[in-house]
């Protein structure tokens, strides 16, 4: 059974790793102004980073896609 290969290489891993951590640290720092508990914090970014992450991957994708046209 052969494997479908992908456009991607090792970049879109990286990319994928920075934009993470990016958004982790961005949104951990917005929560720590609001929430005094560190509970909250903590869930507060994990889930905000966890939903805006392939989001904003999807526009990445779709902005690299409009200029290699």
């Amino acid at each position: 059974m052969e494997l479908a290969k992908t456009g991607f290489g090792i970049g879109f891993y990286v990319v994928s790793l920075v934009v993470s951590g990016l958004l982790f640290f961005g949104w951990r720092r917005l929560f720590r102004r609001v929430f005094r508990a560190e509970y909250w914090v903590v869930l507060a970014t994990a889930m905000a980073a966890i939903i805006t992450t392939p989001v904003v991957l999807l526009v990445l994708l779709w902005l690299l896609a409009l200029l290699k046209k």
